[in-house]
């Protein structure tokens, strides 16, 4: 009875290092058959110095050095800044796919970059591949702080805040169309539901900047809080043919001795109580 169930044992553990060998076999058939579908090259491109306003591409190139047909799913790129166009998604063996990748800086995007397009082979969760590209973007200012944080903001109280312009170019700058849009996020109905409003009155000083090469000024930006929340918003400033862009954002809270004054449920507004505002 003991030799017949040591022999059962023996059977039942052969079969399994058999089905675990079988396993591996075929999981390293799978990897081997991905990994001979690839990018000919390098999948990481340096575009080199671009302008900001330009759109610049590369073409990489899969070859499927596999035995068998390998279909590509989609081609995802990191951000709506960049296109990735895929000329062929079932790739018979020793055939070839293209994919054209073509980027434009967004807005105000100063110094180095890198994006990632991610190629997924069909109904696999995982990329197969990711594509790597960078840019350096040509700037002519150097702008510090890169955002302006408004600290102690409260409702109803002008509040400051700013950031300094600098020319790093070697010929006199103008810096033009300085404006700004700013948003409030706030619970105005009181009841946890937070709405974008957008803020009005915020000012920009100075209207345009004069620099000479090295040169640098200063931009200020004021607002008044309507509504304690959050406030996001962004400057932007046009040299030529470049764009500037700084952040502005800040908490608002309510001010020490003021009171909300709510109107009809319906309207959802809100008014400070300027009888009960600290002076």
């Amino acid at each position: 009875m003991k030799h017949a169930t040591m022999s059962a044992l023996l059977v039942l553990f052969a079969l399994t290092l058999t089905m675990g060998a079988q396993a591996q076999t075929d999981e390293g058939n799978d990897a081997a058959e991905q990994q001979c579908f690839a990018i000919e090259g390098t999948s990481d491109y340096y575009f080199g110095e671009i302008d900001q306003n330009e759109t610049v591409e590369h073409t990489f190139i899969f070859k499927n050095n596999c035995s068998e047909t390998i279909e590509v799913g989609s081609a995802r790129a990191s951000c709506g800044c960049t296109a990735a166009v895929l000329t062929e998604k079932v790739i018979p063996a020793g055939g070839e796919a293209k994919i054209q990748v073509k980027f434009t800086p967004p807005r105000g995007t100063r110094g180095k970059v890198t994006k990632t397009v991610s190629v997924y082979l069909k109904d696999e969760q995982k990329p197969h591949t990711i594509i790597r590209f960078s840019a350096k973007i040509k700037t002519d200012i150097d702008i510090q702080p890169q955002y302006i944080q408004l600290l102690g903001a409260e409702v109803g109280k002008a509040i400051t805040g700013k950031a300094t312009v600098k020319n790093t170019s070697d010929k006199p700058l103008t810096v033009t169309g300085l404006s700004i849009n700013v948003t409030s996020y706030a619970d105005t109905a009181g009841d946890g539901r937070t709405i974008a409003i957008p803020l009005e009155g915020a000012v920009v000083t100075p209207s345009s900047l004069e620099l000479a090469p090295g040169q640098s000024g200063d931009v200020s930006v004021t607002l008044v809080p309507q509504y304690p929340g959050q406030v996001n918003g962004a400057i932007r400033l046009v040299t030529g043919t470049n764009e500037g862009i700084i952040q502005v954002f800040g908490v608002v809270r309510e001010g020490v001795g003021a009171s909300l004054r709510r109107a009809a449920p319906e309207t959802g507004a809100v008014q400070l109580d300027s009888e009960k505002s600290t002076k």
